[in-house]
Parts: C-alpha cells; structure tokens; sequence
C-alpha cells in the first residue's frame, strides 16, 4: 500500500478549501489527512499490510519501522511511474490537498502514472467527506405530491470540480477504485483532550468556552466518524475484491442540537448559543463560532469558512446515505458521538 502526502500552499484561500473538507494544513509543506492515521494503524491490526508515503520532501523523522519515505516529483509522470513500479505499489490512497489548480493537476498526474504502472492496480482519490457530484436531489413527498429538487453542490462550492475531475480519470483508467466517503470528523469536538491529527478548529460548537454558533434550526442530520475509525475501515477495505464506487464508513448520526445536548450534559455548563437563520447563511451574514487558541486567521476568512460549511450543512450534504461499506465490518466498533464526548469531556464536569 502507498500513501500519498502532498505538499499544499499555506495562502488563506487553501485553508478556506481545506477546512470546508474537514482538513487543515499544518504548515507550508505537510497537510494532515485521514491517510496520516493508516499507518498507525497497520501497526496494530495488520502485519501484512506495509506502508510508503510519497511526499515531495522526504521526511526524516518519522519512528515507524513499516512506514518509508519515498520523495516523487508530481509534476513528473515518468519518474512517478517509475517509482510507483520500483516500490511494487499495488494500492496508492491518495492525500493531496485538493486546494488549487495545481494540486488538482497534481493528483490527476498522480492518477495517470498509476494507470501507467505495470504494479498498480488500485487507487483511492483524496475525498474522506460528503458525497460530491455536480448536483444532488431533494426530494419531498405527502399525501398529494412528491417533489423532486435538483440542487447544484458547484453553486455552493465550485471547487467540488476537483473532485470531479479525479473521478471521472479514473473512470477513464484501468485502476480499481472507490472514492471514501466518512461525513465530518468527530475530532473537531474533542479537541484538545482527545487524539488527533487533525488541527484545531471550530465548527458550530465550542464546548470548551461553553458556546455554540448553530448553522440553520440545529435539527440536520451530520454523519461522523472519529479519524481513527475511518483508519480502520480503510484497512479492512484493502482486503476486499471488489469496491464500490462510493465507500461509505459512518461512525454515528447526529443533530447540532444532540451534540449540544450531550455537551451541555457532559460539562455541567450551560451554553450561549446563537442559531443563524437560512437567510442569514444564504447571505453569508454567518456567526463565527468561538475559535480555540492559535487560529489566527482574519474574521473575514473565518466568516467564509463558517458560511461555507453552514451552507453545506443546511443543505443536508453531510446525511449520508444508507448503503454504507461500514456495515460489512461489522468486528469494527467505532465511537459514537456520545461515547466520544463522554470521553473527551465528562471530567470537566467537575
């Protein structure tokens, strides 16, 4: 298995696209994606299974004795190819940061010198969110109608092309492939006491101030998974024949105003909060949540980033459907939202 880092502009428009994916940059050359957690946990379940990352840097720190550090060049097809054959690749999960033209072109590249290998056979494109697609359907039914909506998701966020872009190379390639599909990530609501690779952020809720900023009613359905889990899943999916197109690994199912409720419970706090209206959200005239210690971005970049989740979020993008490739495992127990926050915060109760 292969594990592709790439290196990402550190320009706030970056961290606007990284942070709408429920990925942050780190610095001006790592970015911290669910494939950072796969080798932790090959170590553990899996002793089959060895790992190589491919940044463009080679990163000499790294402790794991089955995880090596191989440096590719992404704007180079024929050395990648190379690569690719001399490691003996046979899955590669990509971790580009989809955040611009170029790291677009980057994993596109990525794409066509494993369609290339002679070794490679399997590919997972960087996704690890909602399902995108050029549009998707609302559909509302009583007693007199149904009524069936199409909404375009490029409306709300025109950068989903990238996405778009890789899929359909790779429909194009001979590579199996399956584009991972885990909902947001329960990590952003345990932070600091939880572990995490992810950087602190705050979507909606700040438990740790006792605040809440909540996008529409509270009541949208938000699958999640913890990042650890979707690790997990990943590993168990490298060992199946076959893939569909879209892996879905859902941890839990929850509301705004559940986790709220759980928090609220938790900490023994009760909590400020503020719930911005549709049209409010629609004009971007958004509330900027309570944001932890050392992010320092401009409240005009915050107010963007909060808009755009909040959009995405009243339109109900991150309700996952019910056909979820986590079903099939069903050894794997992950955390629900409840016992997350449980974990993370029932001591601060106190």
């Amino acid at each position: 298995m292969c594990l592709s880092h790439r290196e990402v502009a550190e320009a706030m428009v970056a961290w606007v696209k990284l942070l709408s994916r429920n990925y942050w940059s780190l610095n001006s050359t790592w970015s911290f994606y669910p494939a950072r957690y796969v080798p932790d946990v090959l170590n553990i379940l899996d002793p089959d299974h060895r790992a190589r990352t491919h940044p463009r840097q080679a990163k000499q720190d790294d402790t794991s004795s089955r995880v090596r550090n191989v440096q590719i060049k992404y704007d180079d097809i024929a050395s990648m190819t190379q690569e690719l054959e001399r490691h003996n690749i046979h899955t590669l999960i990509s971790a580009i940061g989809l955040v611009s033209e170029e790291t677009s072109q980057s994993q596109l590249n990525l794409i066509e010198a494993a369609d290339r290998s002679a070794s490679t056979k399997r590919f997972i494109p960087s996704e690890y969110s909602f399902i995108q697609t050029s549009e998707y359907v609302e559909v509302s039914e009583n007693v007199h109608y149904v009524l069936t909506v199409y909404h375009s998701l490029l409306s709300i966020d025109p950068s989903i092309q990238w996405w778009l872009d890789a899929a359909e190379r790779l429909k194009t390639s001979s590579l199996q492939y399956t584009r991972v599909i885990p909902g947001f990530f329960m990590d952003y609501w345990g932070m600091p006491k939880v572990k995490t690779h992810l950087q602190p952020f705050t979507f909606g809720i700040d438990i740790a101030s006792g605040t809440a900023a909540i996008p529409g009613d509270g009541n949208n359905v938000i699958c999640m998974t913890y990042t650890y889990d979707l690790a997990t899943y990943l590993v168990k999916a490298l060992d199946l024949d076959e893939w569909p197109e879209f892996s879905i690994f859902v941890g839990d199912e929850v509301t705004y105003n559940q986790i709220l409720g759980m928090a609220e419970e938790f900490t023994g706090k009760k909590f400020k909060i503020t719930y911005d209206s549709l049209e409010q959200i629609q004009a971007g005239n958004v509330t900027i949540p309570t944001q932890p210690e050392g992010v320092d971005s401009s409240s005009d970049d915050l107010k963007e980033i909060t808009a755009l989740v909040s959009r995405l979020t009243v339109n109900n993008v991150f309700d996952l459907p019910k056909d979820r490739l986590s079903d099939q495992f069903s050894e794997v127990k992950p955390l629900t939202v409840r016992e997350f926050l449980h974990n993370a915060w029932y001591q601060s109760k106190a």
